[in-house]
């Protein structure tokens, strides 16, 4: 199955394309580069990323706590193939939209694209 998205591990829209991913349905994402690298990688970009999504593989003492939150998005990080450089994840959307930096990134025409909070609100329908 190709990944909707193939960024190398030191991509700053690292985060960005992540909560896209989640705030636009899910998806998949291959982070290219040695193995612990795309891991470091995919942590630091995680830690960026309000409500920070969950991921099984990551270390339980660094955790936030995820309260109040009714179901955060879910990071899952697969097993590389024997010749894949790099780290396949699967993105599974919460019950929240995610930010970075304030803002909300979605996917629209194939592309990252950064939604203000205020453009939100407005395509929501609630007229603020």
């Amino acid at each position: 199955m190709e990944p909707d998205q193939i960024l190398p591990a030191e991509s700053p829209d690292l985060a960005r394309t992540i909560a896209a991913l989640a705030n636009s349905g899910g998806g998949t994402i291959f982070i290219r580069g040695d193995t612990d690298t795309a891991r470091a990688a995919l942590m630091d970009a995680l830690r960026a990323i309000v409500p920070m999504p969950t991921c099984p593989d990551e270390d339980a003492a660094a955790r936030p706590a995820h309260q109040g939150i009714a179901r955060p998005p879910e990071v899952s990080i697969h097993t590389p193939g024997e010749r894949e450089n790099g780290l396949p994840v699967t993105v599974t959307p919460g019950a929240s939209l995610c930010t970075v930096d304030g803002v909300v990134p979605v996917f629209e025409d194939g592309t990252v694209r950064p939604l203000s909070l205020t453009e939100v609100v407005r395509r929501a329908g609630s007229g603020g």
